[in-house]
């Protein structure tokens, strides 16, 4: 069998590019702010220090897929059409409700998150992103967790029908708790990342 040539997964190991250095969607954020109703249309960006580094129009076709437009500079600095059309997977939750996924269109597993590399988005074991501190594999545990805390309320953080005030009070307690853990998580990584300048910074900075 030859050897070398250019093949995926050959070789030393990829570049494995940093999740805080890519544009990324998160379909929870979406679903939570009411921007998953058939038909509608709606444009997201992203900013890092204050200043915008990009922006896509998402097209929600219906409950099983959706748009992602945007374009890339190519290398000759010509913009070209890199649109994708993503599946959305759904699981049930208590009540009848069902939380959204994205399809990776790649690996076609669940994922929450999706991450543009090489001209695509497709999922964090797909696009090869790793996280820049352990600190962040705390954050992404402490989204999961929020998201199943989230799973078990309406829209908005509001009471189910059905649900007790005695649970409904202790799943609010759990979700502010988990968001001051991730907040101070969140100080802690810019802290040992970027030192004082990205505290002094900290303000600016999207989550």
């Amino acid at each position: 069998m030859g050897r070398g040539g250019s093949r995926w997964g050959a070789g030393r190991p990829a570049y494995r590019a940093k999740a805080e250095q890519l544009q990324r969607v998160e379909i929870g954020r979406w679903h939570r702010g009411g921007y998953l109703r058939a038909g509608s249309y709606f444009s997201w960006s992203w900013n890092r220090g204050g200043e915008p580094t990009g922006s896509i129009g998402v097209r929600v076709h219906g409950e099983h897929s959706l748009a992602l437009q945007f374009n890339i500079t190519g290398n000759d600095g010509q913009q070209r059409d890199a649109s994708q059309t993503i599946r959305l997977a759904h699981t049930p939750c208590h009540y009848g409700r069902s939380r959204p996924w994205f399809v990776c269109p790649v690996c076609h597993n669940r994922a929450g998150v999706l991450y543009l590399r090489a001209s695509r988005f497709a999922c964090r074991t797909c696009q090869r992103v790793a996280y820049s501190s352990q600190s962040c594999d705390a954050l992404d545990r402490m989204w999961r967790k929020q998201s199943k805390l989230e799973a078990r309320l309406d829209e908005n953080w509001t009471r189910p029908k059905g649900m007790r005030n005695r649970t409904y009070e202790a799943v609010l307690d759990a979700l502010d708790d988990c968001e001051e853990r991730r907040n101070a998580t969140f100080v802690e990584t810019v802290a040992r990342l970027f030192g004082a300048t990205g505290l002094a910074e900290l303000e600016n900075l999207a989550v």
